[in-house]
């Protein structure tokens, strides 16, 4: 994640006002792993919102999820094969906006670009993180 810390200092009639705003990117991560390594995908809220629906896709899947929470489960009947079993949420971090992935044994094969949408009170479908994972062996590395 890329944070940023703005200071502003505005001075009206003899008044002065502070203001800091801090903005966290979850936007065009990018995440490496070796496979074998469990890894986080990040999707927070910003609001911190009741989220009713999270959707994390591959770009590259076409309609099938990484993983698809509703209806306070998940549903594995819309995921892709391949990340049954291996993929789930934070634990009791739902309630406070958190639908951060968690994919276990990685892969090459699921090195792709991930991304996370959620349905609260104020969004709908909206796309709150991308994220860029590359799973690859470390030069010299076995592939037993």
């Amino acid at each position: 994640q890329i944070a940023v810390l703005f200071y502003f200092c505005i001075s009206t009639l003899q008044r002065h006002f502070f203001f800091i705003v801090f903005i966290s990117d979850q936007n065009n991560t990018t995440i490496k792993a070796e496979p074998g390594e469990n890894v986080i995908l990040t999707c927070k809220d910003p609001d911190q919102g009741k989220i009713t629906i999270a959707e994390w896709k591959r770009t590259d899947l076409g309609t099938e999820y990484v993983l698809l929470y509703k209806d306070n489960q998940l549903d594995p009947g819309a995921q892709h094969p391949s990340y049954r079993d291996r993929v789930d949420l934070l634990c009791n971090q739902l309630r406070k906006g958190d639908v951060s992935l968690i994919l276990k044994n990685t892969t090459t094969n699921d090195s792709g670009t991930y991304e996370c949408r959620i349905d609260t009170e104020k969004h709908v479908g909206e796309l709150i993180s991308t994220i860029s994972l590359q799973v690859c062996f470390l030069p010299g590395q076995t592939r037993g």
